[in-house]
C-alpha cells in the first residue's frame, strides 16, 4: 500500500494510469527566423500571419528545376519574426514549462534547424540578452527564493533518485564537499565569457501559484551525444580521462524502477543560484565539442543536453521539519536540448573527423524523425508498430518524454536565405509531422497524506509571536504581558470530593454549594464582561465604520488630485521625452556635421598639399622642358641650317637644268612657228583638250606640261640641224591635267546659257551636254532655282585680235540657298580658238615615201576661278 501510495505522489511514469485515462495533447511546435545577415540577399521564407510562414522556391532549389513546390505555406502554434527579442520567445514558449516544472510535470524543451539558423542564440543567448535557459533558471530561482532546503539535505543515489539526510549527515557531506575542493589544484582565472554572464540582467519574473508546504532543492546535469555516445561534460576528471584514454569515457543509458530512462553515473551537481547554475553550465560549455566550416565560425559537433531536476519533499503536520520519507519525495525535470545542425558536406566542405562527425549527426536527426514518424502512425493508425529508440542515444535517452508523461515543445529555427532553401523544406517537413505526434498530458501532485495547508505560514507567524513574546517579557520584570486581548478564563475547575462518609455529612454539601454559587457568580461576572465587551466593540465598529466612510471620502479626493497630478507628470514626461529626442537629434546632427566638417578639412588639406605637390611637378617639368626646347632649337635651327643650304644648292641646280629644257624648247617652238602655217590642219592629228590651274598661270608653263602626239613614223631631227621635217612639225599642245573635257558630258541637269545666234564651231571640241535646257536669257528665276538643275553653262563669243573667232564657256554649280532661292558658283573657264591650217608638204626619201600628217594647231587655255552669280 506505501508503495503504491509514493509511485502516486512521484512524477507518473509512462505506464502509471491506464490507457482510457490518459489524456494527451499534440506536440507544440514553433517557428523562430532569423534575421537576414546581408540585406542584399533574397530570402525564400516570409511570415504571412501569426501561426503561418511561406516558403518559395528559388532558381537554384532542386523542386524550382522538378516544376513544382514553387510557393508552399506551413502553419506553427506560433511564428517569431525577426524582430522578436528573446523575452517574447521565453514567455510564449518556456515559462508555461517552468510552471509545470514546479508543479512536478516533466517537460522537454529542444531546438531543431540547420547550422547557422540560430539554434544556440535561441537556447543560450548572450549577457546582454539572455536566451531560454537562463530566464528559466531565474525564475525558478526566484519563486523557490526561501523554500529551499540546506544544502546537501538531498542527495542523489546514482539510480535516478534521491535520499533524505539528516541535518547532521548534511553538515559532514559539507565538510567532506569542502575539503575536497581545497585538495583540488587552484582553477585558471575566470575568462571573460564567464565574466560576460556574471554580469548580465537577471528575469525577473516570479511564479506565485507553487506549494509552500514543501521544500525544494535543484539539482542540474549537463551531457552531449557525440558520435552517438554519451558523455558527462561535469565529470572532475573529464581532462584526466581525456587525455587517459585518448578521450572521455562514454555513459550508459539505463531505465529505472519507474521506467525512466538516465544516464547512468552522471554528475548530478546541487545549485543554489542562478548563479552557481551558471557557473556549472559554463564548466561543461568549455568541454563541449565546437567546430568551424564554411556556414558557421562556431558549429556543434554534438547534441548538449542541460537539465534542471527540481526534488521537493513536503512538511510534517507542524509545518516545521520535513518528513524523512523517501517514498514521498517528488521529482520532475525539464531538459533543455540544443541539437546539433543538420547539415549538407557539399556546402560545409568538411572532410576526415568533420565528416564523420556531420554523417553521425545526421543519421541520429533522421532516427528522431522516424521515430515520430512512427509514433504519429501508430496513433492514428491504431497500429503497434516497434518505435526504433535504440537505433540512436539521442531517442533512447528521450523515450519516456514521448511515451510517459511530459510535456514536449519544439523550436524550429529558419535561416530565410535562398542558399538554405532545401535544407529548410526538409525542417518544415520535420516541423510539419512533429505537430502530429501526441503525448499524455502530465497529471498534478496530490497530496495523499491530507495534510493541512499553510501550515508552514502558520509555523513561522507562531514563532515571530513567540520571539516577540520573548523579547517584551525580557525587557519588562513583574509587569503583565499585554497580548491585545483579554485575559481567558477556563470555566472547567475542579470539582470538590463527592464522596460523602455518612448521612449527616453536610460539610461536604456546603463545600459544593459553595463551589457551585462561586461558579454561577464567576459565570455572572462573564458575561456582564462579555455585554460590556460586546457594546464597546459595537462602538468601537461604528467608530471605525465613520473613519472608514471619511477615509473613503479623502482617499476619492486624493484618488482625484492624483489622477490631475499624473496627468500633469505624463504630459511633464512627454515634454521631457521630446526634448531629450530633439536633443540627441541635434546632438547627431552636430555629431554628423563635425564629421562632414573634418572630413572636408581632411580632404582640403589633401587637395593643398597635392597642388602644391603639383606646382612643383609643374615647376620642374617646366624647367626641364625649357632646358629640353632650348637643346632642341639649338639642333632644330643647326638641321634646318644644313636643309636650307642643301634645297638652295638643289633649287639653283633645278633652275638650271630648267632653264637649259626652257632654252631647247623654246628654239623648238620656234622653229615650228617658222615652218607651220596657221590655215589648214593635218586630219592625222589628235586633238586634246587642255587647262590650266588658274587665271593667272603664264603662258610659257613647265616644260613637262607641253606634249607632242603624231600619228604614224616620226625620226626626230636634232635641233641644231634644222630639217624640212622638223620645220613643218606642228606645236605642242599644253596639257592641264586638272580639268578635262569630260565634266561637260556628266549625268548632271544643265541650264546651258547661250547667245541667241551663236557661230557654229564645227569642231570636236564643242561641248556636248546630254541632260540640259537651253535658254538665250536668264529672265524667270525658276529655271535658276529648280531643284533638278545642279549645273550652269555660259557662253560666249567674240572676235580676238587677229580677227579668229574666240569661244568663251563659264562653267559652275547651282548651290540652294537658305531663302528658298539659289545661286550660282563659277568654278571653270574654257576658251576655245580656231585656225585654219596650211597645207602640209610631202617629202621623198630614199627607199620609201612617207605621207606626214601632223596634229591641228587647236589652242584651248582652261582657267579655273570661283566666283558667285
Amino acid at each position: 500500500m506505501m508503495r503504491n501510495q509514493a509511485s502516486a505522489y512521484r512524477t507518473p511514469a509512462s505506464k502509471a494510469q491506464p490507457q482510457t485515462c490518459q489524456v494527451k495533447e499534440p506536440i507544440h511546435v514553433y517557428c523562430r527566423i532569423r534575421p537576414m545577415e546581408n540585406q542584399s540577399e533574397t530570402a525564400c521564407l516570409k511570415m504571412i500571419s501569426p501561426s503561418t510562414v511561406q516558403m518559395l522556391s528559388p532558381e537554384t532549389a532542386i523542386n524550382y528545376r522538378d516544376g513544382y513546390l514553387r510557393e508552399t505555406q506551413y502553419t506553427f502554434s506560433y511564428v517569431f519574426d525577426p524582430n522578436t527579442n528573446q523575452k517574447a520567445v521565453f514567455e510564449h514558449v518556456a515559462l508555461p514549462l517552468v510552471d509545470n516544472l514546479l508543479q512536478g510535470k516533466n517537460g522537454l524543451l529542444f531546438t531543431y534547424g540547420i547550422t547557422g539558423s540560430g539554434k544556440t542564440f535561441t537556447m543560450t543567448g548572450s549577457p546582454q540578452d539572455n536566451g531560454i535557459m537562463p530566464r528559466a533558471l531565474d525564475v525558478i530561482f526566484n519563486s523557490i527564493a526561501n523554500l529551499q532546503a540546506k544544502k546537501y539535505i538531498f542527495k542523489p543515489d546514482k539510480l535516478n533518485g534521491f535520499e533524505i539526510q539528516s541535518e547532521e549527515d548534511a553538515k559532514a557531506e559539507g565538510l567532506k564537499e569542502i575539503q575536497t575542493q581545497l585538495q583540488k589544484p587552484k582553477t585558471p582565472k575566470v575568462r571573460r565569457m564567464e565574466s560576460d554572464w556574471l554580469n548580465r540582467v537577471p528575469e525577473e519574473t516570479k511564479i506565485e501559484d507553487i506549494d509552500e508546504d514543501n521544500m525544494y532543492a535543484v539539482f542540474v546535469t549537463y551531457v552531449e551525444i557525440y558520435n552517438n555516445c554519451v558523455y558527462d561534460l561535469l565529470d572532475d576528471n573529464f581532462e584526466e580521462l581525456a587525455t587517459k584514454h585518448k578521450g572521455p569515457q562514454s555513459k550508459l543509458v539505463r531505465e529505472d524502477g519507474a521506467k525512466n530512462m538516465y544516464v547512468h553515473g552522471v554528475t548530478e551537481v546541487e545549485v543554489k543560484s542562478t548563479e552557481e547554475a551558471f557557473e556549472v553550465f559554463n564548466k561543461g560549455l568549455r568541454r563541449k565539442r565546437m567546430a568551424h566550416n564554411s556556414l558557421n565560425a562556431e558549429s556543434s559537433r554534438s547534441h548538449s543536453t542541460f537539465t534542471v531536476r527540481l526534488v521537493q519533499a513536503p512538511l510534517d503536520m507542524y509545518g516545521e521539519t520535513m518528513l524523512q520519507d523517501k517514498q514521498k519525495i517528488s521529482i520532475s525535470q525539464l531538459s533543455f536540448v540544443d541539437l546539433a545542425g543538420s547539415e549538407r558536406t557539399s556546402r560545409t566542405n568538411t572532410a576526415g573527423m568533420r565528416l564523420r562527425e556531420a554523417g553521425t549527426i545526421n543519421n541520429s536527426l533522421m532516427t528522431l524523425r522516424i521515430c515520430l514518424e512512427i509514433l504519429r502512425e501508430n496513433q492514428m493508425n491504431g497500429t503497434n508498430k516497434p518505435v526504433p529508440y535504440r537505433e540512436s542515444k539521442l531517442t533512447h535517452l528521450f523515450r519516456n518524454f514521448f511515451d510517459g508523461e511530459c510535456i514536449v515543445r519544439v523550436i524550429v529555427c529558419v535561416n530565410p536565405r535562398s542558399d538554405d532553401y532545401d535544407e529548410n523544406m526538409h525542417v518544415m517537413k520535420f516541423a510539419e509531422m512533429s505537430q502530429e505526434v501526441q503525448v499524455v498530458k502530465p497529471t498534478p501532485l496530490r497530496n495523499i497524506d491530507n495534510l493541512p495547508s499553510g501550515r508552514r505560514q502558520a509555523n513561522q507567524i507562531f514563532k515571530r509571536a513567540m520571539a516577540n513574546l520573548n523579547d517584551m517579557g525580557a525587557n519588562t520584570e513583574n509587569v503583565p504581558i499585554e497580548v491585545g486581548v483579554p485575559a481567558v478564563y477556563s470555566l472547567a475547575s475542579q470539582f470538590p470530593s463527592l464522596c460523602l462518609s455518612g448521612a449527616d455529612d453536610d460539610r461536604t454539601l456546603k463545600t459544593l454549594m459553595m463551589f457551585l454559587e462561586f461558579e454561577i457568580a464567576k459565570r455572572k461576572k462573564f458575561e456582564s464582561e462579555a455585554d460590556v465587551k460586546a457594546k464597546d466593540f459595537r462602538q468601537r465598529l461604528v467608530e471605525q465604520e465613520k473613519e472608514l466612510l471619511m477615509l473613503r471620502h479623502q482617499s476619492a479626493l486624493v484618488s482625484a488630485d492624483l489622477v490631475h497630478y499624473k496627468e500633469k507628470v505624463q504630459s511633464l514626461e512627454s515634454q521631457v521625452v521630446k526634448a531629450e529626442l530633439d536633443a540627441s537629434n541635434a546632438k547627431k546632427q552636430s555629431q554628423g556635421y563635425e564629421r562632414v566638417i573634418k572630413r572636408l578639412q581632411d580632404e582640403i588639406q589633401e587637395k593643398d598639399q597635392a597642388l602644391s605637390r603639383r606646382l612643383q611637378d609643374r615647376e620642374r617639368d617646366k624647367q626641364r622642358f625649357q632646358s629640353k626646347i632650348a637643346q632642341t632649337a639649338e639642333k632644330m635651327s643647326q638641321q634646318m641650317e644644313l636643309k636650307l643650304t642643301d634645297q638652295k644648292r638643289k633649287l639653283e641646280l633645278e633652275m638650271r637644268q630648267k632653264d637649259k629644257k626652257l632654252q631647247q624648247v623654246k628654239r623648238i617652238l620656234s622653229d615650228e612657228a617658222l615652218s607651220t602655217p596657221r590655215s589648214g590642219l593635218p586630219s592625222s592629228y589628235d586633238l586634246r583638250t587642255s587647262s590650266t590651274e588658274s587665271l593667272s598661270t603664264p603662258a610659257s608653263a613647265t616644260p613637262s606640261s607641253v606634249t607632242v602626239r603624231r600619228k604614224g613614223p616620226y625620226t626626230p631631227v636634232p635641233p641644231s640641224r634644222p630639217t624640212p621635217e622638223c620645220r613643218t612639225r606642228p606645236a605642242t599642245a599644253v596639257s592641264n591635267p586638272r580639268h578635262r573635257r569630260s565634266r561637260s558630258v556628266s549625268d548632271d541637269r544643265w541650264l546651258e546659257h547661250r547667245p541667241p545666234a551663236p557661230v557654229p564651231l564645227n569642231t570636236v571640241m564643242q561641248p556636248v551636254i546630254k541632260k540640259r535646257k537651253s535658254i538665250t536669257k536668264l529672265t524667270d528665276v525658276k529655271d535658276l532655282a529648280n531643284p533638278k538643275t545642279s549645273k550652269y553653262c555660259l557662253m560666249t563669243q567674240e572676235q580676238d585680235s587677229e580677227g579668229d573667232m574666240e569661244t568663251h564657256i563659264y562653267k559652275g554649280d547651282v548651290v540652294p540657298t537658305c531663302g528658298g532661292g539659289a545661286q550660282v558658283i563659277l568654278n571653270d573657264v574654257e576658251i576655245l580658238k580656231q585656225k585654219s591650217p596650211g597645207s602640209s608638204p610631202t617629202r621623198k626619201r630614199s627607199g620609201n615615201v612617207a605621207n606626214v600628217e601632223e596634229k591641228c594647231c587647236v589652242s584651248i587655255e582652261g582657267h579655273s576661278k570661283r566666283s558667285k552669280y
